[in-house]
């Protein structure tokens, strides 16, 4: 199809409107008036407004339903990474899938869920994908956030939209609010060609802006060794250049964040023996990431309301050039996303009940030339209503979602059926002092992405939404200086959506075809103390999950361990300070894990274990300061792979100078 013709298919929002199931007219009348009550409110001047930060307690007080963990404040930003998804690779029963390098794509896995069925969320309001449902966590920066959490389940709180409970697992990045007004300045350097540039300016309590330019060569040496082979080189065509700059604002209920990214990145793919190895791969792929979203919130005396809207635009440009790699067919297609959401959260809350009801509205469209693809567009809907009850020391929480999905391709007979569920949640807990007891139960899906469905010659319209059913029993330690939790947990996913070939190896189709089963057993430990100028903090996390297929009985991978599923995995950080001087530590380990279903040793992946060091120092000059910083990461250089045949990046180093005005 012509670009022209394309174009000429895509429908205005009116149309939309005229054809929407009466879910979505309920759903949008029901966002229209309470967004004019969110108007009211802005413009009203009662005292109220004046009093939201005692009111709001009632909305968003602490309680103990559900597991989570949490880097924030001195930890957080003393931590070596580079992005969010260094940090959460920290978190209990986490995996990150890192392809390596700076500019090598990283995705979230919690307790072997599944990156589609991991929320993630800036500020309340979802990061979405509808293309595959898998969030590049390697885009967003460290610098600007005020912590980084992990839900099993749900978070703790009750006003939610109706679109966080449609996650097995959730991580929130809280941005930051100035707490000053002042401007500052960054350089850093480091290994394979490292140069980073950055600036930031805030106004106290009102406006931030941050703006980023990061580059690298990523030619770092390699070792791969596997059974069968022994391979040293150097990873080619692994460069990066990127620029981030995004910008919030706060008054009062209302915040609003506004974000662009822009990259171009080689692709240097996996390491594969051959005769020669004059054909790197030259692979190139650029993205261009826009999205603008605010939020209000209002609390009365037993009333809270909040609202989100957002519109996200992504471009992605993917380049495959035969004069640079004769080895390669030519191929350059182009992918164009866009999102529109809005959400309407309102709660009531007494002494000992609180209930919520919320609905939200997403409108996706996915753009493409790639060869015999057609437009498509996708309107999702969800409606939630929960309730939280509490009695001395005692409380449930029970909520049911309802989902509602309908695909419209410019091809009417490609598109999919609608889908529509009801999902329900129960969650109980006793608080006793110092003391949790917690349970929870989930059952969860996942609609298939749009590749899913409709990727050529790949996609299968025909699929089920994939299930994923949750049970927890956990206990649960905090004072004021230590935090001790343990968590048992199975999981079970059903209908899992993999890629099989069909009629040969070479023509692969998206099916419904799998049953895996998990138990595991989780612990977490935290300290932090000060005394006079001394301050120390430490985070400990193990993990032992055991994952095994269960689709096919007779099949001879019947209850083979999943790839990439270590059985242990653990980490540790701790932070030192002292007079302006930070030392943060951080370790981390995965077991032996396999790398395919078929569980052969030659894809066994080793057990490794890396060790990461960053040194701090602020100085005072008159009414300025000057920080220092020294980073080695993986400072043991160990050759390890997270995804077979991706080797990661040995010992390296990074300095940074920050000048804050």
């Amino acid at each position: 199809m012509r670009r022209s013709e394309r174009e000429s298919v895509l429908p205005p929002f009116c149309f939309f409107l005229s054809n929407f199931a009466p879910m979505y007219k309920f759903n949008i009348l029901l966002i229209m008036l309470l967004l004019g009550i969110q108007s009211m409110a802005q413009t009203s001047q009662l005292d109220s407004i004046h009093t939201l930060r005692d009111v709001a307690v009632v909305g968003v007080r602490p309680h103990y339903l559900t597991p989570s963990q949490t880097l924030q404040g001195a930890m957080l930003q003393n931590l070596s990474t580079t992005s969010v998804a260094d940090a959460l690779k920290y978190f209990s029963g986490v995996q990150i899938k890192d392809y390596g390098g700076l500019g090598g794509l990283k995705t979230v896995n919690v307790r072997s869920l599944g990156s589609q069925h991991v929320g993630v969320y800036l500020d309340g309001i979802r990061i979405t994908n509808a293309q595959n449902g898998q969030i590049d966590l390697g885009r967003y920066s460290l610098s600007n956030m005020e912590s980084v959490a992990l839900y099993n389940a749900n978070r703790n709180e009750r006003l939610q939209s109706a679109s966080e409970y449609a996650s097995a697992a959730t991580v929130y990045l809280q941005t930051r609010r100035p707490d000053s007004t002042a401007l500052s300045v960054e350089y850093g350097t480091g290994s394979f060609g490292l140069q980073k540039l950055k600036a930031y300016l805030s106004f106290k309590n009102i406006l931030f802006v941050d703006a980023e330019y990061q580059r690298t060569d990523g030619d770092y040496p390699f070792r791969f060794k596997s059974a069968s082979e022994d391979t040293v080189g150097k990873r080619r065509n692994s460069d990066i250049s990127f620029y981030r700059i995004e910008a919030a604002g706060f008054y009062k209920g209302f915040t609003a964040h506004a974000y662009y990214y822009s990259s171009e990145r080689g692709l240097p793919g996996p390491v594969v023996r051959r005769l020669s190895d004059q054909w790197d791969s030259t692979d190139r792929q650029c993205d261009r990431n826009f999205f603008v979203q605010s939020s209000y919130r209002h609390a009365w005396e037993r009333f809270s309301l909040k609202t989100n809207l957002k519109y996200a635009y992504d471009w992605l440009r993917y380049l495959q050039d035969p004069s640079t790699n004769a080895a390669t067919m030519y191929c350059d297609n182009h992918y164009r996303q866009q999102d529109l959401y809005a959400s309407v959260a309102a709660a009531w809350n007494s002494s000992w009940l609180s209930v919520t009801a919320s609905t939200d509205l997403r409108w996706s469209d996915l753009t493409t030339d790639v060869y015999r693809s057609a437009y498509v567009y996708r309107l999702d809907s969800k409606s939630l209503l929960s309730a939280i009850a509490s009695y001395r020391g005692f409380e449930g929480n029970i909520a049911l979602l309802y989902t509602h999905i309908g695909d419209h391709s410019a091809r009417s007979a490609q598109s999919a059926a609608a889908l529509s569920r009801f999902t329900p949640m129960f969650l109980a807990s006793w608080h006793r002092r110092a003391f949790t007891v917690r349970a929870f139960h989930k059952r969860i899906f996942r609609a298939p992405t749009l590749n899913d469905l409709y990727y050529t010659l790949v996609g299968n319209a025909q699929l089920r939404p994939e299930y994923t059913s949750q049970f927890d029993l956990g206990v649960d330690y905090k004072d004021r200086r230590l935090h001790l939790a343990l968590d048992a947990y199975y999981n079970r996913i059903e209908d899992k959506i993999v890629a099989i070939p069909m009629k040969c190896q070479f023509r692969w189709s998206m099916v419904n075809f799998g049953l895996v089963k998990s138990l595991g057993l989780s612990a977490t430990a935290g300290y932090d103390r000060t005394w006079g100028k001394f301050s120390a903090s430490a985070s400990a996390n193990y993990t032992c999950q055991r994952d095994r297929d269960y689709s096919a009985p007779h099949d001879p991978e019947y209850r083979n361990t999943i790839p990439y599923s270590p059985l242990h995995s653990a980490s540790l950080i701790v932070d030192l300070g002292y007079d302006g001087w930070s030392l943060c530590t951080s370790w981390l380990y995965t077991g032996e894990r396999f790398a395919l279903i078929s569980n052969n040793r030659d894809d066994l992946l080793g057990a490794w274990q890396t060790v990461d060091l960053k040194l701090n120092k602020r100085f005072r000059i008159r009414r300025h300061s000057l920080q220092a910083t020294l980073e080695c990461n993986n400072l043991g250089d160990s050759r390890h792979e997270v995804v077979k045949r991706y080797p990661m990046p040995g010992r390296n180093w990074k300095a940074t100078v920050q000048w804050q005005f």
